[in-house]
């Protein structure tokens, strides 16, 4: 078998610098993101928000979900001027984490003059 003929050459293979620099021009432009952003529901958070009777409950646990990706399971200190963003004020906070909390979708951890510590339950 002649050397030409090796198929594990990597000489074969190697590209010379004027090559390089036509593959390099002809590179894909980088992907833009269109600055949407979404939230994954899972089905039993679904089927168990259906028994839901305020809306700020799901407006709260869409929150919750998409805080929980972005810190990535850990527990969530919810403050109110995050969710004043999110179309909940603070009494419909304290509804709305009860109701999920009923619901057995989260855990709440109350302390005395501090935001709640929630963790997410993904059974």
């Amino acid at each position: 078998m002649a050397k030409d003929d090796d198929p594990f050459d990597l000489e074969k293979f190697r590209l010379s610098p004027e090559d390089v620099e036509t593959y390099a021009s002809k590179a894909a432009p980088a992907r833009r993101r269109s600055g949407r952003q979404f939230t994954i529901v899972p089905h039993t958070w679904s089927d168990r928000l259906k028994a839901a009777r305020h809306i700020g409950t799901y407006k709260l646990a869409v929150h919750l979900l998409f805080l929980d990706w972005k810190g990535g399971g850990r527990p969530i200190t919810l403050a109110n001027a995050a969710l004043a963003k999110a179309g909940v004020d603070r009494r419909q906070k304290w509804h709305a984490l009860t109701e999920l909390e009923h619901l057995k979708l989260v855990k709440i951890r109350r302390r005395s003059k501090k935001s709640p510590l929630v963790t997410l339950l993904k059974t």
